[in-house]
């Protein structure tokens, strides 16, 4: 059987169809609508289990033409009855993004028995601990790029705003853009060092992955051995509809 899981966040809808673990078709938007959904239902016929996870406002449309499915799971809000791979070592559960579970999710089953630090860059960064037990310890939240790059723009009169795409030298910094744009990404790098020493001092043996849009500004350029995933939200979806399935 083939499933269907939607990860809604606060800039793109993301979406993908898994067989087993495997993600056969994935695409993101900014929103998705109900042609998406037929088409994907022509594509995979066979597609019978489906869950969503929103962090934003869910389209009114999507509940009801999921509701056919043999298995659907609506993850707008706490789901205490939900079953998922991590212990949730959090104070208030309830206030917890799905997102975050969902990636935890996927580091405990990629990863069993070990230590890891997952960081996810997009509109904010979060910073997730999953213990070797399968615990999800929790971590920092803090703004992304673009929303740091965005906030000098907007709480000042004459910052200008700097468009990420654009690719500068942070080592040569002689004028207002190359310095917003060093503070912003540099300043990001220094503060995520500082979490992997952090958390390394804890725990020696820490793995550390990345994911989310932004992530490929720092896979690269941080003196650590780093495992990239793309779509880690999709999978941790996954990992837990097929906890809740089968």
């Amino acid at each position: 059987m083939k499933k269907l899981v939607i990860d809604i966040g606060n800039t793109l809808t993301k979406w993908g169809v898994f067989e087993g673990k495997k993600l056969l078709f994935h695409e993101m938007r900014a929103k998705l609508n109900p042609a998406d959904i037929a088409h994907l239902r022509h594509l995979h016929p066979d597609m019978d289990a489906a869950m969503v996870c929103t962090v934003a406002r869910e389209p009114s449309f999507l509940a009801k033409t999921l509701s056919d499915f043999t298995h659907f799971i609506d993850w707008q809000s706490y789901r205490p009855d939900l079953k998922i791979p991590v212990k949730i070592e959090y104070e208030q559960p309830e206030t917890l993004g799905r997102d975050r579970v969902a990636v935890a999710s996927a580091v405990a089953s990629f990863y069993p028995g070990q230590n890891v630090l997952c960081m996810v860059f997009g509109s904010c960064v979060t910073y997730n601990v999953v213990d070797k037990d399968a615990r999800f310890l929790g971590g920092a939240i803090s703004p992304g790029l673009n929303m740091r790059l965005r906030a000098m723009h907007r709480f000042t009169e004459a910052l200008p705003m700097v468009d990420l795409r654009q690719e500068r030298d942070t080592e040569t910094i002689n004028n207002t853009r190359t310095a917003l744009y060093s503070g912003a990404l540099d300043g990001l790098r220094y503060e995520v060092q500082g979490y992997i020493e952090r958390y390394r001092k804890r725990f020696p043996d820490l793995k550390i992955v990345v994911t989310g849009g932004n992530a490929s500004y720092f896979e690269k350029s941080l003196n650590y051995e780093i495992f990239a995933y793309h779509n880690l939200v999709l999978r941790g979806l996954n990992e837990i509809l097929d906890l809740n399935v089968f």
